[in-house]
């Protein structure tokens, strides 16, 4: 949990935290190329290349964070406004316990508020549920901004001689699935992305 104001979140409506549907390829697509338009200096993907990829590809990568224990990628939707946010954890091939935090944005009409860590929220119980024990996140040089929201979350960091920060978090045992979820804040403003 992060340190700031704690609050007890009910999804409204409105806004609610979802994993992506194998349906949901057109939509994935739309809000992946906005957060690589909207912070290029925060992925290590480039809107351009984004532009390049196949229909196929954009299907095969949908559909493989849709389902199974080793991909999720998680969306912000608004009922009235669209989707909003994302966040995607995948299983590292090398070290199977280990997920890689991918793709992580908010939008910045969303920014300053507990979204970003609501989506973190989210990537941690699914993580804890598929038997994950960390989480890390790379950040791209000089994204101050997102090396300390990480941080407040709990997550520690470590630098590469490049330049990039790697930050990592151990994973709780599986969260339980309440009606509601106990969402800890920062008062300072979540990074709107990473990678």
């Amino acid at each position: 949990m992060i340190r700031g104001a704690c609050l007890s979140f009910q999804p409204s409506d409105a806004m609610n935290i979802r994993r992506l549907t194998t349906d949901d390829r057109p939509l994935y697509r739309a809000l992946r190329l906005e957060s690589l338009q909207e912070s290029p200096e925060a992925f290590a993907s480039t809107y351009a290349d984004a532009l390049l990829r196949t229909d196929e590809s954009w299907e095969s990568q949908t559909h493989s964070s849709a389902t199974g224990p080793d991909r999720a990628t998680f969306i912000l939707v608004d009922s009235t406004q669209g989707a909003l946010g994302l966040a995607a954890l995948y299983r590292s091939e090398i070290h199977p316990e280990t997920g890689d935090l991918l793709q992580m944005w908010v939008s910045p009409a969303l920014r300053g508020n507990h979204w970003a860590s609501t989506l973190l929220e989210e990537i941690f119980r699914w993580a804890g549920a598929n038997e994950f024990s960390v989480v890390q996140a790379e950040v791209t040089p000089g994204n101050l901004r997102a090396i300390r929201f990480y941080e407040k979350y709990g997550f520690v960091s470590s630098e590469r001689p490049d330049g990039t920060t790697i930050l990592t978090k151990h994973v709780d045992p599986p969260f339980s699935r309440g009606s509601a979820s106990l969402i800890c804040f920062a008062e300072s403003k979540p990074p709107g992305a990473h990678r």
